[in-house]
């Protein structure tokens, strides 16, 4: 039996830490995926909130046919979705002087390069954002992937090589790879 197992062994049978520490492990990443798919702190925050009410409410039904963190996922980003489109959230202008940097994802120091990739994600459509996120930011495999977004592993190789061509154009048309190139 693996930690989230035991974890959600503990809250079937009555034990609420169990459930607290599937919140501490999950919390982070839920709050990176969120913020990545809405590029709002605030809307990050409340997506997060959101997808662990229904991971509370859905737990017990959780019967092992997955992973806990592919089952995780799927809600979390199904949870953005369903804001951003409840919202009708419009993504953040780089024009936008309230446009937050992306101090969630670190692996690049730069804050002007941070933002820059956070606002280009914003531009990349749901579909293809959700793939590159879980693989790029998150580092999943394209199984988990798929289990995690309900498609096949080949429509997620599909979503992640239309995601970054649509990154790299949106770059290149802010002028970012021009000496690159």
């Amino acid at each position: 039996m693996d930690e989230d197992s035991g974890y959600i062994a503990r809250f079937k049978s009555g034990d609420l830490e169990g459930f607290e520490m599937l919140v501490k492990k999950y919390q982070g990443k839920a709050l990176n995926i969120a913020y990545s798919l809405t590029s709002n702190l605030s809307s990050a925050q409340d997506v997060a909130q959101e997808a662990f009410i229904k991971i509370y409410n859905r737990l017990h039904s959780f019967r092992f046919e997955s992973k806990f963190s592919s089952w995780f996922y799927r809600i979390v980003v199904n949870s953005a979705y369903d804001f951003l489109r409840k919202n009708k959230y419009q993504p953040i202008s780089m024009e936008d002087p309230a446009c937050p940097e992306l101090s969630l994802i670190e692996e690049n120091p730069d804050p002007l390069a941070k933002e820059l990739v956070g606002w280009a994600l914003s531009k990349v459509p749901f579909k293809y954002r959700s793939a590159l996120i879980l693989r790029e930011i998150e580092g999943l495999s394209y199984g988990d992937i798929s289990r995690s977004l309900g498609v096949g592993v080949g429509t997620v190789e599909s979503r992640i090589f239309r995601g970054r061509k649509i990154l790299k154009d949106i770059l290149l048309e802010k002028g970012v790879f021009k000496d690159a190139l």
